[in-house]
């Protein structure tokens, strides 16, 4: 698997670091590393500059570029002794575009950011930044977001033969993507401690006549049986040498957060989702679900393409 890792190494971008380094991806995997200096004036704006101000322009502009290759180097090294083969780049423009640009590039499987950055001359993992690179990026996403207080679970102790296990949520629907999401997570070199869950949500339909609501209840009734055999299929392919894989059907009004509720219920550390699933009856991961509940979780989201 060829992974991107954007960093601006601010504290959140070091959450990520970490989270890549102990991530259980697939033997083989690459790690290319990427930070982005933002252009803060453009040429034209950049011609108009007297000499005077030309000179602290370029010094602040060189300052950072120092900075960006020193937090290229603290990266590589740790994602370097986590055993993982690593390489790096610095790109200056628009940071989403250059993500973007970047992993197309590569042709990289997984673009990975953090859920914010830093402020100042120097920001580019911005909320709004990470949800451009969601939504306009062709590869799957992981915005992983560093622990908070009061959000149980969500996130993985220092590697230890006693440490924390993994613990993944995948939000499942049967369309393509939610498909992928599944085989992502099958391919995962989780060990035998591992917890992963399959949830299928499916919204509610409310009926009001009777014989409308009695003929609804007995296919809604077909549609339950059908989903839940899907979903113990999709577990069947994640199973491998992990025993704890469990399933679970459940019905909400609201989609979102019912995924968000059963990721604090279940302590995730991930919660995996596809990008973006269609189909009958409003199936469940359309795209206005994927990117809410990647703004409002407390917990790491991968969204796979």
């Amino acid at each position: 698997m060829k992974v991107l890792l954007a960093t601006d190494g601010s504290e959140t971008a070091q959450a990520a670091t970490d989270f890549v380094a102990r991530f259980p991806f697939p033997v083989g995997s690459e790690v290319r590393i990427v930070t982005v200096i933002t252009n803060v004036l453009r040429d034209q704006e950049i011609a108009t500059l007297t000499p005077e101000q030309w000179s602290t322009f370029e010094t602040a502009r060189n300052d950072e570029s120092e900075e960006a290759a020193k937090t290229l180097t603290r990266t590589a090294a740790v994602l370097t002794g986590a055993g993982w083969t690593v390489s790096t780049e610095l790109r200056s423009g628009h940071p989403a575009d250059e993500i973007i640009d970047e992993s197309d590039a590569q042709n990289v499987d997984l673009i990975v950011v953090g859920s914010h950055g830093t402020t100042g001359f120097r920001r580019f993992l911005l909320g709004s930044v990470s949800n451009q690179v969601l939504q306009s990026a062709t590869r799957s996403v992981l915005i992983v977001r560093k622990p908070e207080k009061g959000c149980e679970g969500g996130h993985i102790d220092p590697p230890a033969p006693d440490g924390h296990p993994w613990r993944l949520l995948i939000g499942y629907d049967g369309s393509k993507p939610s498909d992928k999401a599944v085989d992502f997570c099958a391919n995962l070199e989780l060990d035998d401690r591992a917890e992963v869950r399959l949830l299928t949500v499916l919204p509610m339909v409310h009926m009001f006549r009777q014989d409308i609501r009695q003929e609804m209840n007995w296919i809604w009734q077909k549609k339950k049986e059908s989903e839940k055999t899907a979903l113990e299929a999709a577990a069947d392919r994640v199973h491998h040498d992990i025993a704890n894989v469990t399933t679970e059907l459940t019905e909400a009004a609201d989609v979102s957060d019912a995924l968000l509720a059963a990721g604090d219920e279940f302590a995730a550390d991930l919660i995996v989702l596809g990008h973006k699933g269609k189909g009958a009856i409003e199936r469940f991961l359309m795209g206005s679900v994927t990117p809410r509940i990647a703004h409002h979780s407390c917990r790491s989201v991968l969204a796979v393409r």
